[in-house]
């Protein structure tokens, strides 16, 4: 049976691989929440008895920076609530930054992160902890020109993998599986 081979979005793409890489329920909850996001809309956290809610606005700006969108963000203490709408510029809204990227530096970044994770285990796996400095280094031989702080890329696919506990200013402490 041939296979079938249909156009596809980079939006989509991009939607996709944020969407499968999320962690937890909180995470994809609030993916979904910023690309739902339209112009003139806007949405709210509600937070749970007990919940940090600089932690949840935290969470909220890391996701929306990762979706490319610029968000209004209000914190309501009172009601134990975020609002947050698309930032809007000269009477109009905000298309998300990372919606022009094409299908090609979507998979540079992917490729790019899957090198990180490769080196950080490989480092791993020889030594209890590591530091991004470390994983920086032992990728020396790779190209990584195009990132602007490789340290704080390394950090950030580190941070995201379950076989790494972060221990302090980027160490890590591997736990394996």
């Amino acid at each position: 049976m041939p296979i079938e081979i249909v156009a596809v979005d980079p939006a989509e793409m991009r939607r996709t691989a944020l969407m499968n890489r999320a962690k937890n329920d909180n995470v994809r909850a609030i993916y979904t929440a910023l690309f739902d996001l339209g112009p003139g809309s806007g949405k709210q956290i509600i937070a749970e008895h007990g919940d940090d809610l600089g932690k949840l606005r935290v969470l909220l700006q890391q996701c929306a920076a990762r979706t490319g969108h610029e968000l209004n963000i209000v914190t309501d203490r009172v009601a134990g609530r975020i609002l947050f709408t698309l930032k809007r510029v000269d009477g109009g809204t905000r298309a998300p930054r990372g919606a022009g990227k094409s299908a090609q530096e979507i998979e540079e970044a992917i490729a790019r992160r899957d090198m990180i994770r490769d080196a950080a285990l490989e480092l791993g796996s020889r030594q209890p902890v590591i530091s991004a400095q470390e994983v920086v280094d032992s990728l020396a031989d790779n190209d990584l020109s195009d990132v602007s702080r490789p340290a704080t890329a390394v950090s950030a696919v580190v941070r995201n993998m379950p076989e790494f506990e972060h221990i302090g200013q980027s160490q890590f402490r591997y736990i394996g599986d």
